[in-house]
């Protein structure tokens, strides 16, 4: 299987081996590409007519659209982007705070916490409702990751593992770290009973997407039928064009776009080459309810 990261402007190689014709692409984005610096002209980033916006938003059908989030609720609140370092690359991701009673823990991608290769991500930081370069809520560090012993990396077909919990500590402005500050409300999370056991249904899928036409400042969703993956056990897919650094990302069943809220049932992952509007993510089955109840301090 060969792997390719997306990077904001090229494709980064990291392995290879045969998969037919498609290669599995992680979702996570590189950090050093200058899109930024464009951001009042990309075009993905833009907000659309009201009527049309709330019409997409309230009926849970973007027609494979990646759109702007600009409505409330506790979502809003909870999805941030996820910032690393990993094999000395600096890399952006996606995440949400989930409930939990004893810790502040975020929900992500495996592969945005470790690599095939064993190394783990070093400065990793997490900014719940990151909006054009603003915290709202503060930035929040690792304390500790938790991944299955099962993720190997993604060229090892271990993709339905590539699930992650990261324990944190909310930080000050000078970089001191104080347990005073409040993070968002954690939003709810499912887990089902075996790993491929996700029914379709209706999925709102949340990330900050960095690769043109989007520029990674600002939380954009998708909305629209979720089914399982047919040839890849463990996945979930819906139609999609969100950009890498969507990666860890959350996907809500039962969503109320009146309320802002939903459950977690799975993460982005990953996407095939050979069909880049199909979105994939991780179904949250027993492996990763176990790495939930160790982050929250239930295990």
């Amino acid at each position: 299987m060969r792997i390719t990261l997306s990077s904001r402007v090229v494709a980064l190689t990291i392995g290879a081996a045969a998969v037919g014709a498609q290669a599995l692409l992680p979702q996570a984005a590189t950090a050093a590409a200058p899109v930024m610096i464009h951001k009042a002209h990309t075009v993905a980033d833009e907000v659309p007519a009201a009527a049309a916006r709330r019409g997409a938003w309230l009926a849970g059908d973007t027609a494979g659209r990646g759109l702007r989030l600009v409505h409330g609720g506790p979502v809003a609140a909870a999805v941030g982007k996820v910032f690393f370092t990993l094999g000395g690359t600096d890399f952006v991701c996606s995440g949400a705070l989930v409930r939990s009673k004893h810790a502040d823990v975020v929900i992500t991608a495996a592969h945005c916490v470790r690599n095939g290769r064993g190394q783990w991500a070093t400065d990793w930081t997490f900014d719940p409702g990151y909006s054009d370069g603003t915290d709202p809520y503060g930035q929040y560090t690792a304390r500790r990751f938790f991944v299955s012993p099962l993720w190997t990396g993604p060229e090892t077909g271990s993709e339905r593992y590539d699930v992650a919990f990261v324990q944190v500590t909310p930080v000050k402005p000078d970089g001191a770290r104080s347990r005073r500050a409040s993070a968002p409300a954690g939003l709810p999370i499912r887990f089902d009973a075996s790993q491929t056991a996700l029914a379709p249904s209706l999925a709102y899928v949340f990330g900050y997407p960095a690769l043109p036409p989007y520029s990674g400042l600002y939380a954009n969703y998708c909305a629209g039928q979720a089914v399982p993956s047919a040839t890849r056990p463990g996945s979930v897919r819906t139609t999609c064009l969100m950009t890498a650094g969507d990666s860890g990302g959350p996907w809500l069943s039962g969503f109320s776009p009146q309320a802002g809220t939903g459950t977690i049932t799975a993460v982005t992952a990953y996407r095939l080459s050979g069909d880049l509007r199909t979105l994939y993510g991780t179904v949250l089955g027993p492996s990763a309810r176990a790495l939930y109840l160790s982050a929250s301090g239930h295990g």
